[in-house]
């Protein structure tokens, strides 16, 4: 009896799994179907206009599309410059939009100084791996952003010597994937696992 019920939870949990993807899908779905509806209503209780409200929001959605593509072809925006130019003068809130714009320009991957490396550090303690964003250093203190499973935007900043890390070639959309999928997707397994081996064996050397 007790090993009929194991294999009918085994069974269930498997099940569960094989869904997540879907769930996790429809979450996002209807995260999305949200935002869009409370952005309708906002905006038509003060259009009090159907057509208004939805020509409004398709001007939304269209000025997106304009600076994506602007940015990602011209590698700059004159829009965005001009906020960036405006919001630096003004002291209560520079620090802050210039930190919101440092980390939107990592977790887009963006290039130049804003393109960060994935290393390996050990954390929380010895022997046990995980995948960091370099965000900064100075001399031999790195700077690191250690995001969490299975959401990558939260996570701790800690300073580690750069002795205590291991570069990796893995870009930031690998490094997201194996955190979001919570490493059922392992990008570059070969090259990652030969790297905590190698350091293994050279630790034991010593």
């Amino acid at each position: 009896m007790a090993t009929t019920i194991r294999l009918v939870l085994r069974y269930i949990f498997v099940g569960a799994l094989s869904l997540f993807p879907l769930i996790l899908v429809i979450i996002v779905v209807n995260y999305l179907k949200n935002l869009g509806i409370s952005a309708y209503l906002s905006l038509h209780d003060y259009t009090d206009s159907f057509e208004l409200t939805l020509a409004l929001m398709a001007g939304v959605v269209a000025v997106f599309a304009v600076l994506g593509f602007s940015i990602e072809k011209y590698g700059r925006s004159i829009f965005i410059s001009m906020i960036d130019s405006t919001f630096e003068k003004i002291p209560a809130i520079r620090s802050v939009y210039s930190v919101s714009k440092k980390l939107a320009a990592m977790l887009s991957g963006g290039e130049d100084g804003t393109k960060k490396e994935v290393v390996l550090v050990e954390y929380p303690k010895e022997g046990l791996w995980v995948l960091a964003y370099l965000l900064n250093r100075h001399e031999n203190i790195c700077v690191l952003f250690i995001p969490t499973s299975p959401n990558p935007t939260s996570g701790y900043t800690v300073l580690v010597d750069e002795t205590k890390i291991k570069k990796t070639t893995l870009t930031l959309q690998e490094a997201s994937s194996f955190i979001i999928s919570m490493g059922a997707d392992f990008p570059q397994k070969e090259a990652v696992s030969e790297l905590i081996q190698t350091h293994q064996i050279s630790a034991q050397g010593h």
